[in-house]
Formats: C-alpha cells, structure tokens, sequence
C-alpha cells in the first residue's frame, strides 16, 4: 500500500487479527516520509437478507439493529462493545443460515443477547418489540426472562445461545399468565377459612 503523504510503497511494522479473526489491523511506515498510519482488512461478507411477517425480504441493516438496542440500552450499563458482539453473532448467523433469517428471529436473538448483559435493557427492548401494554404484560416478561435465566444456569456446559439460553417462547408452557384478582382473592379466602378451622380444632 502507497503512503497517503507521498505515495511511496510502504512497509508493514505489525500485524492483528481483530474482531474474532475476522478482519486484520497493520501498522505501516512510509520508508521515505517516515509518516505511519494504519490499516484494516475485512473480508467481504454476501448480501444478507430479513424475511418479513408476509413473506417480503429486505436487506439486513445492521445499523438500524444496533441503533435499537442502544435505545433499550439508553444510560444502562451497557458498552457499545457489548452491542457490536450481540449483533456481530446475529450477522454471523444470518449467514450461516444461507443469508437470511425472519425477522421474528432477530428479535428473540436482540433478546436473547440483551438478557445476557442487562435485565433493564431487555425489558425496554421487549416494551417495543413484544409491544406491553401494561404491568401484567411486564410481570409476564419477567417470567420469561427468570425462566431464561434458570435454563442456562442449569445449562452450564453445554452449548448456548447468543447470550445464554434461548428466551422461551410464548407457547412455553412454563411461562403462565398472571391470575385473575378474583382468583386471587378467592384463593386467599380459602386458605384463611382453612387456618380458622384449623385453630377452633386445636380449641375443642
């Protein structure tokens, strides 16, 4: 490569591999000019592609995806670092799927990674994407996330996911929806009358 100064060949000083061995960092030196700069390889990844509700592909934009979580991720203890790698894996996969992947599961995988880094995160992440309504819909979530949370705990050594175990889907089983008030209050009526009969018992 010419020096940018006065475009003389350059030499190589060092050489790294960045960025998971995907991309290489080199430090130059212009042997005439003695200016030094650096320079980065990347290798040219194909056209990824996300695959809509109806069936429509679009091109994958991996800025508009970074660009959401860093909202979910707005003064959280979060890195840009952390970010870059949930989506770095998100694009890896994509490719390791033939190029495209539903956009349904980039969300659960933006979760997944979220999870993994920041509780909060994931629940401003999930407010937008899962679109909560409510406390309910937020007690739910958590659910979900503690359920997520035990799987991968009890998952130590095996193979995760992005962040972890996958976030258990909506058809969970494991995942119920908050009782009804009435059901509640109804349940704690039983349980009173249960301890007075059990207290005139012990008075007889």
């Amino acid at each position: 490569m010419d020096c940018p100064a006065c475009h003389t060949a350059t030499r190589v000083l060092e050489t790294r591999r960045e960025d998971r061995g995907a991309a290489v960092r080199r430090r130059r030196e212009c042997p005439s000019c003695g200016n030094r700069f650096t320079t980065f390889e990347h290798r040219e990844r194909p056209p990824l592609f996300v695959v809509k509700r109806g069936g429509r592909r679009e091109r994958f934009d991996a800025e508009k995806l970074r660009d959401g979580m860093l909202r979910a991720t707005y003064k959280r203890p979060v890195t840009a670092e952390q970010i870059d790698a949930i989506a770095e894996r998100i694009e890896a996969e994509a490719e390791a799927a033939g190029g495209e992947l539903d956009a349904s599961r980039i969300g659960e995988l933006c979760l997944a990674g979220l999870g993994g880094v920041d509780r909060v995160s994931y629940l401003q992440f999930a407010a937008v994407y899962r679109q909560l309504a409510d406390v309910e819909d937020v007690q739910v979530e958590l659910r979900r996330l503690r359920a997520s949370s035990s799987s991968a705990s009890a998952s130590n050594g095996r193979e995760r996911g992005v962040a972890g175990a996958p976030i258990p889907s909506d058809d969970d089983a494991s995942i119920a929806s908050p009782p009804e008030r009435g059901q509640r209050a109804g349940n704690s009526r039983k349980d009173l009358a249960r301890r007075e009969h059990g207290a005139h018992r012990q008075r007889r």
